[in-house]
C-alpha cells in the first residue's frame, strides 16, 4: 500500500465525515423543528424548564452541521477544526436529551462519533500541516 493508497483512503474518510456532517444537521434540524411544533412533549421540569430552547438549539446545531459539512467539501483547512467542534456540541446535546428519544439520540451519537473519528484520525487537517 503507497502513499497514494493511504492518502485516498483518508480523503475517504473525510469524504464520509462530511456527508455524515449533512447527516446529522439534517437530524438534528427534523428534530429542532419537531420540538419547536409540538412542545407538549412530557419533560422532566427540574433539567428541560423550556423544551423551546431546546428546540431552538438544535436547529441552530443542525445548520451549523450542514455548513460545517459544505466547507469540509469545499477543502477549507479550518472546516476539519470546526466540525469536530460542531459535533462534539451535537453528541452532548444529543447526550443530554437522550432521555426523550433514546433509539434517535443513539443514531445521532453513533453518527457524531464516526464524524470525530474520521476527522481527527484520518483528516489530516487538509493541508494545515504543510503550510507549518
Amino acid at each position: 500500500m503507497g502513499t497514494n493508497a493511504g492518502s485516498q483512503r483518508n480523503q475517504a474518510w473525510v469524504d464520509f465525515a462530511g456527508i455524515m456532517l449533512a447527516v446529522a444537521g439534517f437530524f438534528q434540524i427534523i428534530y429542532g423543528a419537531v420540538i419547536l411544533n409540538d412542545s407538549q412533549i412530557p419533560i422532566n421540569k427540574l433539567l428541560y424548564w423550556n423544551l423551546e430552547s431546546w428546540g431552538w438549539a438544535y436547529l441552530i446545531v443542525g445548520i451549523v452541521l450542514l455548513a460545517t459539512s459544505w466547507f469540509v467539501f469545499q477543502g477549507n483547512p479550518y472546516a476539519e477544526v470546526f466540525a469536530i467542534l460542531a459535533a462534539v456540541a451535537s453528541l452532548f446535546i444529543q447526550a443530554s436529551t437522550i432521555e426523550f428519544t433514546p433509539i434517535w439520540s443513539l443514531i445521532v451519537i453513533i453518527i457524531d462519533v464516526f464524524i470525530i473519528y474520521g476527522l481527527v484520525v484520518h483528516g489530516d487537517i487538509r493541508g494545515m500541516n504543510s503550510r507549518t
